[in-house]
């Protein structure tokens, strides 16, 4: 039980700037849609995931 929430409490340290920035356009109206799964935009914070090639992708997107 502990285990979690320490895995839990690195994950959401590790993604700060990725949930403030998606809180934060989502207050302004901004929804989750689904894109083509694409590679991650460096300049953006994201949660990608990761595929066995090793690459990183993203395939929702938040949009006004």
């Amino acid at each position: 039980m502990i285990f979690a929430f320490i895995v839990t409490g690195i994950f959401a340290w590790d993604n700060a700037e990725f949930f403030t920035v998606s809180e934060q356009q989502q207050k302004e109206g901004y929804t989750w849609h689904k894109v083509d799964c694409r590679p991650v935009n460096p300049e953006l914070p994201a949660l990608p995931m990761h595929t066995v090639l090793g690459e990183d992708r993203i395939c929702y997107k938040l949009e006004k």
